[in-house]
C-alpha cells in the first residue's frame, strides 16, 4: 500500500514521475545488502570462494591465451620471413628478365644489321 501511494504522490498531473519504481522500492523497503548500486535489486554476488575459484580459472585461461598468442607471432614471423625472401627473388627474376631483353634486343638488332 505505501508503495502505491508513494507512486501516486510522486506521479505529476502531466504523467512524468519524479521517482522511478527501483527508488520507491528502496524509500519503502530501504536498501538491503543484497542491492547492487547501478544494477538495482538482482542477484547477489557469488561468494568469494567461487570467486577465488573463478579467478584461478580465468588466470589459468589468461596463461593458455597468452601462450596461443605468442605461438602465433612466432608463426607470423616466420612466415613474414618467407614471404620476405621470395619477394627479394622474386626482385631478382624481374632484373634478370629485363637483363634478357636487353640482350634479346641487341641480338635482334645485330641480326637486323647482319
Amino acid at each position: 500500500d505505501q508503495m502505491v501511494k508513494m507512486r501516486t504522490e510522486t506521479t505529476l498531473p502531466d504523467g512524468t514521475r519524479t521517482m522511478n519504481d527501483d527508488e520507491i522500492c528502496a524509500n519503502v523497503l530501504g536498501i538491503k545488502s543484497g542491492y547492487i548500486k547501478g544494477s538495482g535489486f538482482g542477484p547477489r554476488p557469488p561468494p568469494s570462494s567461487t570467486s577465488r575459484s573463478s579467478i584461478d580459472e580465468m588466470s589459468e585461461k589468461n596463461k593458455e591465451l597468452e601462450d596461443k598468442v605468442e605461438e602465433t607471432q612466432d608463426t607470423i614471423k616466420a612466415q613474414q620471413e618467407k614471404i620476405d625472401a621470395q619477394n627479394m627473388l622474386i626482385q631478382e627474376l624481374q632484373e634478370q628478365g629485363k637483363k634478357f631483353e636487353q640482350f634479346m634486343e641487341t641480338f635482334m638488332n645485330q641480326q637486323a644489321s647482319s
